[in-house]
């Protein structure tokens, strides 16, 4: 899997939420704990098993599970237009 996050995009964590803007669809996106993980590892290039591992450890998710999660917020990410590359 080769995606990033899409350049232009702003976002932050403020009282514990991600908030994601897309100002070019003037959208605000939030993110759940879960969803706000793996941004970050995108946002910092981490690899997918990175990722998984981080949501195995923060979550109490087995990795099956989270894989399966990761994949899906990613298809999720595209499908709004906020990812670039190939899924």
């Amino acid at each position: 899997m080769v995606v990033k996050i899409k350049k232009g995009l702003a976002y932050r964590r403020v009282a514990g939420e991600m908030f994601i803007v897309d100002s070019a669809k003037a959208r605000l996106h939030e993110l759940n704990g879960q969803a706000a993980v793996i941004w970050e590892g995108l946002s910092k290039g981490r690899s997918e098993a990175a990722i998984v591992a981080t949501m195995v450890e923060g979550f109490e998710v087995d990795e099956k599970t989270a894989l399966a999660d990761v994949k899906c917020f990613i298809s999720e990410l595209e499908s709004a237009g906020l990812m670039e590359g190939e899924i």
